[in-house]
């Protein structure tokens, strides 16, 4: 591998790690806010890491074997945050239960400002 090269696919790499990332948090916040803006965001970052996906397999000089490891991490990534979102729905909602009616708001989203408004 060339030291351009390198560069190049150290440069696909990270802009791969932030659209996975960008999509976890825009998921997340489009089912916490209920904005559809939001989840059409998500859905354009996970469609930017796709892309960048393609270009890593496709003209990177990375051997076979990362670049398998690579599409399967962006096809993991799809599920990742609803498996989440649904887990922690379910913890939460058991929290809310055992705790009673009265408790339900939390004090930490409430300090970053993340409660939805009503």
């Amino acid at each position: 591998m060339t030291p351009r090269a390198m560069v190049a696919t150290a440069l696909l790499l990270g802009a791969f790690v932030a659209a996975a990332g960008a999509y976890g948090l825009l998921y997340c916040l489009s089912r916490l806010w209920g904005r559809p803006r939001l989840k059409t965001w998500s859905r354009l970052s996970y469609g930017a890491l796709c892309a960048i996906t393609a270009t890593v397999v496709v003209y990177t000089p990375l051997y076979f074997g990362w670049k398998v490891m690579i599409a399967v991490s962006c096809a993991i990534y799809l599920m990742i945050p609803p498996v989440t979102w649904r887990y922690l729905t379910r913890l939460h909602r058991r929290e809310k239960i055992s705790d009673g009616p009265g408790l339900t708001r939390h004090a930490n989203r409430d300090m970053l400002g993340l409660s939805r408004r009503s």
